[in-house]
């Protein structure tokens, strides 16, 4: 279980390279990546679900280098304007606290993400806006 991260991170950058934003004293990290390319190991501690068909989208948030926890929601929108809503779970870690979702994606789907970020114990949300490919 404590290897999810490492894993999470080494596997986005094949897909797509990690992004990080910027707001107020936090760095908001989020990547997106196949849930296939998950160790089944990993999955099952996890309860996530490897499909062909399935993302994984992580987010994890730090203020100077320290790991935050957050009250986080989003929704996923496909090519269609369908809105799909996002459950994320917190998973932590000895020097980590992340957040995981899944979503099932179509074959040569467009997904445009809006999470919504809300550092404890601040008072302000902040809006994450992001769109992604799959073929």
């Amino acid at each position: 279980m404590k290897h999810f991260v490492w894993i999470s991170l080494l596997y986005s950058s094949q897909v797509y390279c990690q992004q990080v934003q910027n707001w107020k004293d936090y760095d908001i990290h989020y990547s997106t990546f196949s849930s296939k390319l998950i160790p089944v190991d990993v999955a099952t501690a996890h309860n996530i679900v490897r499909a062909e068909n399935r993302i994984i989208i992580n987010v994890s948030i730090r203020k100077k280098e320290v790991p935050v926890s957050a009250e986080i929601r989003g929704t996923a929108f496909n090519l269609l304007s369908q809105e799909i809503e996002l459950t994320f779970t917190e998973v932590r870690e000895q020097q980590a606290i992340y957040y995981i979702a899944s979503q099932i994606v179509n074959e040569k789907d467009t997904v445009s993400l809006q999470i919504f970020i809300k550092p404890k114990p601040e008072k302000d949300t902040y809006k994450l806006e992001f769109t992604r490919q799959y073929y």
